[in-house]
């Protein structure tokens, strides 16, 4: 095995083992076809445009705290900090081997004494926040049970088949977005009730995430990490620093420890005009996918490539959606709430928009106009004809330009101009008035607000009063979550690879899509809080909920939860899928839930001259699927493995 010329002097010095005892027996190879091999040294600089950014986008390059990990563009998963895992006959009890001899950044082996200590100390503890994942229950929603066999072998033991276990495991950038699956328990047990009866009182703050920064390895150095960067420093509001981790678990094809690149330096810009005057001039070395400059900007980069040394890439986005729009099923004023909940309603509104121009004007015409859907990727579209037909069907159900009928859609359900002042009423006469809510942090000139800009034109040509509402992001989820905001306004949809690893958006299973208080309720199957407060309005629970026994319950949500929980234990892969054509079909059917604009358009990404093991378009067309941007759950650039990026000069990317 190779290491970096920094390691082998700190191994010459006696700081550190060699590199032999610092990996595991077998360590991860990063497979991507398009590498080669590279060189050590150097610095990559990123910039953001808020602290959440700043200190935690920087992790969806690093999938080193994950369990298993997609390839292919989602096409197929492999081993992550698992090495193998197999399941029983009826799928109802895994086995995972974990890569004997990985360590943690800190030195001290990583054991499932670490998994066990995030399931049993944190997901079963109500008083920290981070509840069981829908990953770990099986489809008659209660919760797995966890086993150590031994050291490095763990078992999850459901009450039902539960044929998505390893799929679901791939997702996410663990410890960032997605569940921790592990937390280095030797650290964080000091911050623990359980192991430390001299904690603070408010102990259980340390561990709630996004606050707490006893286990945040995105803000707190001391925390251990299993990722090729480690943190080396992080001033709030400023900046923050990572350098190599000398025990990262992954190597390349020629034995190489990766990564390639010393240290990753990532700077907070507010200003988001002067975050793009930045990039013009070439003050960073990379820029993601989720930069917010829209694509119908890029010219600004392809002019600026002479002196700032980007160079424009253009992967696939897969989106579903592109810009998006969702009303909530469970707004808290009743009057509204039962117009939103009218198919009829929703569908006027989205015939009234014009697609085309947002094509045109957001996304040069680029993809393919959707009422919204999954991503175009997602394996139940693609795998034979059928699919092929349910994807049009829920691509088209509401996607035609079409005022007239827009307007016929509302004369049927009593939504009309009763006072005469150019703008309908509801049916019971009060004024009607739509609010685009978005976050008051989205860039002006960004996909969401112009698309919002666009359908307030389009709705009020057919009568409908509406307006945007920048909502200041402090306390928005709050409100998301009480059903105390109309709409959400700045999403957009691009799950996939497959439909049933991550449902949200086709299924209310949490409270952040299109039915909040549903999905609370289901978020709660399998805890004691489940059937508790029946008597009490869904709004004024804790937390507001609205479950199968309400009244408020929607029947075409009660319809899509049944046919998952059918998905959730059906070990065929082909009875999986019809269950999912006929979610779709309670979509078409009862929808649009969330209209979307344009499906699958390209995202750009910038590399700087010399940055080199970056794939291409074409890189990930013959690998692939050309790229899959959009999707937290196939976190990109992670999927690519960041660490075996270099510099072909090294010498000239040092940290100033």
């Amino acid at each position: 095995m190779k290491e970096a010329p920094m390691l082998a002097e700190m191994v010459k010095a006696g700081k550190l083992p060699p590199v032999q005892e610092r990996l595991p027996k077998n360590p991860y190879v990063v497979p991507h076809p398009w590498l080669k091999e590279g060189k050590y040294g150097g610095n990559l600089r990123h910039l953001y445009w808020d602290e959440w950014g700043m200190s935690h986008f920087i992790q969806e390059s690093m999938y080193g705290n994950s369990p298993l990990r997609w390839h292919k563009d989602g096409l197929a998963i492999s081993g992550g900090w698992v090495e193998a895992w197999e399941a029983n006959e009826d799928l109802s009890t895994w086995t995972f081997h974990i890569r004997e001899g990985i360590k943690w950044s800190d030195g001290e082996p990583f054991t499932v004494d670490d998994v066990l200590f995030w399931w049993e100390d944190m997901c079963l503890n109500e008083e920290v926040a981070e509840g069981p994942p829908d990953e770990a229950r099986s489809g008659k929603g209660t919760l797995a049970k966890f086993k150590k066999v031994d050291d490095y072998t763990f078992q999850m033991i459901f009450d039902a088949p539960s044929p998505l276990t390893a799929d679901r495991m791939a997702m996410w950038v663990n410890r960032g977005i997605g569940p921790s699956w592990a937390v280095p328990k030797h650290y964080a047990k000091q911050f623990h009730k359980k192991y430390n009866p001299n904690v603070k009182k408010d102990w259980a703050n340390d561990f709630n995430y996004p606050e707490g920064k006893a286990v945040d390895f995105a803000t707190n150095p001391e925390c251990p990490t299993l990722t090729g960067w480690k943190l080396k420093s992080y001033k709030k509001g400023q900046n923050c620093v990572w350098e190599r981790n000398p025990y990262y678990w992954c190597v390349d094809k020629w034995g190489n420890q990766l990564p390639y690149i010393d240290t990753m330096t990532s700077q907070y810009i507010q200003d988001k005009e002067v975050l793009k005057l930045k990039y013009t001039q070439g003050e960073a070395d990379w820029a993601p996918h989720f930069i917010p400059v829209p694509l119908s900007q890029i010219s600004i980069f392809k002019e600026a490539e002479p002196r700032s040394k980007f160079r424009v890439r253009l992967w696939d986005s897969g989106s579903g959606s592109g810009a998006a729009i969702f009303f909530s099923q469970d707004f808290i004023e009743d009057d509204l709430r039962e117009l939103i909940r009218n198919p009829k309603f929703r569908k006027a509104l989205s015939h009234a928009a014009n697609r085309k121009q947002v094509q045109a004007l957001l996304y040069l015409n680029q993809g393919e106009l959707t009422t919204g859907t999954f991503s175009p990727k997602a394996i139940e579209y693609v795998i034979n004809d059928q699919g092929k037909q349910v994807y049009k069907s829920w691509r088209d159900s509401a996607v035609e330009y079409n005022p007239d009928k827009a307007k016929q859609l509302l004369d049927e359900i009593g939504v009309v101009d009763k006072d005469g002042d150019g703008f309908r009423e509801m049916p019971n006469g009060k004024k009607l008035l739509l609010t685009l809510d978005y976050g008051a942090d989205q860039p002006q000139d960004g996909e969401a607000v112009r698309n919002d800009e666009l359908l307030v034109r389009d709705w009020k040509a057919i009568g409908i009063n509406a307006r945007l509402n920048p909502v200041p992001p402090t306390g928005r989820d709050d409100r998301w979550k009480a059903g105390k905001l109309m709409s959400n306004a700045d999403w957009g949809i691009g799950d996939g690879p497959n439909h049933l690893v991550y449902p949200q958006w086709l299924v209310p299973m949490e409270y952040s899509r299109w039915a909040p208080l549903h999905g609370q309720w289901y978020d709660l199957r399998g805890t004691p809080k489940e059937n508790q407060q029946k008597n009490v309005n869904p709004w004024q629970r804790t937390p507001p909920r609205i479950g199968p026994f309400d009244k408020e319950c929607e029947p075409a949500i009660k319809q899509l939860w049944k046919l998952l929980d059918q998905s959730k234990t059906e070990p065929d892969f082909m009875k999986r899928t019809q269950l999912v054509w006929d979610m779709i079909k309670v979509h078409v059917d009862n929808g649009p839930f969330v209209q979307g604009t344009v499906a699958n358009f390209p995202r750009a990404v910038l590399v700087k001259d010399g940055l080199m093991n970056v794939p291409t378009h074409e890189d990930l067309k013959a690998w692939g699927q050309g790229g899959f941007t959009d999707p937290w759950i196939h976190p990109t650039p992670a999927v690519y493995d960041p660490e075996a990026w270099y510099w072909d000069n090294p010498e000239e990317h040092t940290m100033m």
